[in-house]
């Protein structure tokens, strides 16, 4: 009689892989106790300050003092070309 321990191993491992298997129900309790909501107060806030950067933008653009650093500009269009993203569109 031969025996062979690679299938007792790979029994025990198939009974734990099946015992530490997340349940459905735990899965979708743990995605939705990720979920955040901004408040109204904390989104009029956010729009507040995006509009007070655009008007700080504009005026630079306007009086020639806007400055582009093109190191961070080519290392984003070099990320964005690694990644397969499409530029030109």
């Amino acid at each position: 009689m031969k025996i062979n321990p690679i299938n007792r191993l790979d029994a025990a491992y198939q009974a734990y892989q099946k015992n530490n298997q997340p349940k459905r129900e735990e899965v979708t309790t743990k995605q939705q106790a990720e979920k955040v909501e901004l408040s109204s107060e904390a989104k009029l806030q956010i729009q507040k300050e995006k509009d007070a950067k655009i008007e700080q933008l504009k005026s630079q653009i306007a009086n020639g003092t806007y400055k582009v650093d093109s190191e961070k500009l080519a290392d984003k269009l070099l990320s964005a070309w690694k990644s397969g993203a499409k530029i030109d569109e």
